[in-house]
């Protein structure tokens, strides 16, 4: 049995995500994908991404170098980016990572696509297949949909019958935040818990206690702090919220039929907005999956 339920399961939540402040402003909640690349995906910020990742990965990462640090740059004018992770890490693993704030139609189709594009990505001209490396996509959710009791599934490719692995060069880690209070408590030595509370956290006291299990938590959550108290992040931030809201709810009003033609036309005019903004087609094909045929055509368009 698949552990994805069927798409017209999915309910929108209107409810922005902030994290509570007491009487003070709030603060800017990790969940969002752009905070979360803010803090994770930025040059500098590496020894934030090596520790997140070892803990999910559950063994000791010595080095991350971030291969995409510059679409955070593009954010305030193409709101359609996925702001997803690609880093390299030890042994020259290929990682993508990304935080989703709920579960989109098809998304296991699209994780399973982006994998597949970062592990033909190591390949060039005249190389040998030895070239691959082993490829690691990985999904953290603030939702809970899928039929799993753990908050944290890692998949690999097995042989049912005789059950060994066939090989270990994929491998797809999903991790639901919401069930994370079943492990809470259960897993103090776990490193991956404290990381989850710090992108969980609802109150300030939360928010405090995660940043206590070690100093890079620290570090990310004064980087957090600091990225609460700017104006102009404030006002990107709810512009994002704003935005992943109103897909959200678009998403499920338009459940069914002509949700596909939806997300191509939301894709189509991304593409349009990175045209203008002189990106290559191999790039706007990386932020919007595009084919790179139809991505010609659209430049082909006499007024872009």
């Amino acid at each position: 049995m698949s552990i994805i339920p069927d798409d017209n399961t999915l309910t929108p939540k209107r409810v922005p995500r902030r994290i509570k402040n007491g009487d003070a402003p709030y603060i800017l909640s990790p969940k969002n994908d752009y905070v979360f690349r803010y803090l994770f995906g930025e040059e500098g910020n590496e020894e934030l991404l090596t520790s997140l990742i070892s803990a999910i990965l559950g063994w000791k990462i010595t080095h991350a170098t971030i291969k995409n640090p510059y679409i955070l740059k593009l954010y305030y004018d193409t709101k359609e980016c996925i702001l997803d992770i690609k880093a390299e890490i030890d042994e020259n693993v290929q990682v993508d990572i990304e935080m989703q704030l709920w579960r989109s139609p098809k998304l296991l189709n699209r994780i399973l696509l982006y994998w597949s594009r970062l592990y033909a990505s190591q390949m060039k001209a005249g190389d040998g297949y030895h070239v691959l490396k082993k490829t690691i996509s990985i999904l953290i959710l603030d939702d809970d949909p899928y039929h799993t009791n753990d908050f944290h599934v890692c998949s690999r490719i097995r042989n049912f019958e005789e059950m060994f692995e066939l090989t270990d060069l994929l491998e797809i880690h999903i991790l639901e935040l919401p069930k994370l209070h079943k492990r809470r408590e259960q897993d103090t030595n776990d490193k991956l818990i404290p990381w989850m509370n710090f992108l969980y956290a609802q109150t300030r006291e939360e928010l405090d206690m995660a940043s206590e299990a070690n100093p890079v938590i620290r570090k990310a959550a004064d980087m957090l702090m600091a990225m609460s108290r700017d104006e102009e992040e404030r006002l990107r931030y709810e512009a994002r919220e704003e935005f992943l809201l109103d897909q959200q709810y678009g998403l499920q009003a338009a459940r069914g039929e002509g949700i596909e033609e939806g997300i191509l036309k939301n894709k189509q005019e991304t593409a349009r907005k990175l045209i203008k903004k002189g990106m290559d087609d191999q790039f706007i094909r990386e932020i919007t999956g595009l084919e790179l045929e139809e991505i010609s055509s659209i430049r082909n368009e006499k007024e872009v």
